[in-house]
C-alpha cells in the first residue's frame, strides 16, 4: 500500500478512544502514525475598559489551555501503549496549539511530510479547529484528507465505493489518490448528482471516459446518474451511498476558490455536515 506515514488530527475536546479506528487503520497499512493533538489559542483582548487586566485573564486562559493540550498529550501517548494491537503500530504523539490565524499553515507544514493526513473522531463542521485544520491539510499539500466519521475504514480491503464524481480536477485528483485502494473492491460506483452531457466537464456520457480510465485498471465499475429531484448534490450523493452501503465516499475538496467556498458554501461543506461514513478528499 503506498501509506507509510499517517498524520492523525485528534481535536483536544474528543475522548482518547476516538483515536481507535486511525490505529487500526494504521496497523492494517503498516503504516507510522503521527498523532496531532490540536488546539486554539484564546483570542488576545482589544482595547478594553478592564485595561491591563484583560491581558492578565487572557494570559492566564492561555497558560491553561495550554497546560490542558500538555496533559492531553500524555494521556493519549498512555493511551495508545495501553491499546495497542498486538502487532504494535509505531507512533508519536505532538501538538499543535495554534491561533485561528496560523492553525491551517501549520497543519499543511506538517501535512505535507505524510501520506495522508486523518481526521479522528466525528468531524465538526461547525469547530473552527477542524474547519482550519481541513483548509491546512487539503490546501496547497498535495495529500488526501481522511474524515473518518468514528468509523473503521478497511483501506486494505474496500468492497463498497462510492466516488462522487462531478467531472472536475479536484475530482480526479481524488480518484487518482483512491486508485491504490481500489484493487479488491467488488463494487465501485461513479456517482454523479444531475449531469449533463455535452459540457465542459462530462462530455457527451458523462462517467463513461472515467469508468474506461478505472476498467483498464480492472476496478469493477457502474456509471449511476442520481437526480437530485429537489434535493442538493450532498443530500443525493449521501443517500446513494447508504443505498449502497459503502465503506468510502471519494471526492473533491472544495471545487471553488477558497472565497466563493467560504461565502457560498459547497458540496464538499454539505458532505462533511451530513456524511455519516468515512470521506476521501483531495484537491
Amino acid at each position: 500500500m503506498p501509506y507509510r506515514t499517517i498524520i492523525a488530527l485528534h481535536n483536544m475536546d474528543d475522548d482518547n478512544d476516538a483515536i481507535a479506528p486511525a490505529l487500526t487503520l494504521c496497523r492494517d497499512l503498516n503504516a507510522h502514525m503521527s498523532v496531532v493533538v490540536v488546539g486554539l489559542t484564546p483570542q488576545p483582548p482589544m482595547s478594553s475598559g478592564y485595561g491591563a487586566g484583560a491581558f492578565e485573564i487572557w494570559g492566564a486562559e492561555f497558560t491553561r489551555l495550554s497546560e490542558d493540550l500538555t496533559e492531553k498529550v500524555k494521556g493519549l501517548e498512555k493511551w495508545i501503549a495501553k491499546h495497542q494491537p498486538a502487532d504494535a503500530v509505531s507512533f508519536d504523539v505532538g501538538q499543535e496549539y495554534s491561533q485561528p490565524g496560523t492553525l491551517a499553515r501549520d497543519i499543511s507544514r506538517r501535512a505535507r511530510y505524510s501520506d495522508l493526513c486523518i481526521f479522528t473522531g466525528a468531524y465538526q463542521s461547525d469547530s473552527m479547529v477542524w474547519e482550519q485544520a481541513l483548509r491546512g491539510a487539503l490546501y496547497d499539500t498535495g495529500r488526501p484528507v481522511l474524515i473518518m466519521n468514528n468509523k473503521a475504514c478497511p483501506l486494505t480491503n474496500l468492497k463498497r465505493v462510492m466516488l462522487a464524481w462531478d467531472g472536475g480536477v479536484q475530482a480526479a485528483i481524488s480518484v487518482r489518490h483512491a486508485i491504490e485502494l481500489l484493487g479488491n473492491a467488488e463494487e465501485v460506483h461513479i456517482a454523479m448528482a444531475d449531469p449533463h452531457s455535452a459540457t465542459e466537464r462530462f462530455g457527451d456520457e458523462p462517467g463513461s471516459e472515467l469508468a474506461t480510465y478505472l476498467a483498464r485498471h480492472s476496478i469493477p465499475v457502474s456509471v449511476v446518474p442520481l437526480a437530485t429531484e429537489g434535493r442538493n448534490d450532498a443530500e443525493t450523493l449521501i443517500r446513494h451511498a447508504t443505498d449502497m452501503d459503502a465503506e468510502l465516499i471519494v471526492m473533491g475538496g472544495y471545487g471553488h476558490s477558497r472565497l466563493q467556498d467560504w461565502f457560498l458554501g459547497s458540496t464538499t461543506s454539505n458532505m462533511l455536515k451530513s456524511a455519516d461514513r468515512p470521506l476521501l478528499l483531495a484537491h
